[in-house]
């Protein structure tokens, strides 16, 4: 999971919002509508983000870890 979402929220690739940039994280948890929102976007991709950041093996509790852990940092 962790190499998954590294890959392009570690350098912010494509626009991603980097690990630990509390101001874009928190706008984007305010426009998908918290925690939930932003999960099932993840679910089922978002721009340029393949469904499950294109990990299809991810569990939905798995994502929901994932985005908990990087909106925290």
């Amino acid at each position: 999971m962790a190499a998954t979402c590294q890959a392009c929220h570690g350098a912010g690739l494509l626009n991603s919002p980097k690990i630990g940039d509390k101001d874009a994280w928190n706008a984007r948890l305010e426009a998908a509508g918290g925690v939930d929102g932003l999960v099932k976007a993840a679910i089922a991709g978002k721009g340029a983000m393949p469904a499950r950041g294109g990990n299809a093996a991810l569990s939905d509790e798995e994502v929901k870890a994932a985005i908990e852990y990087m909106t925290a940092q």
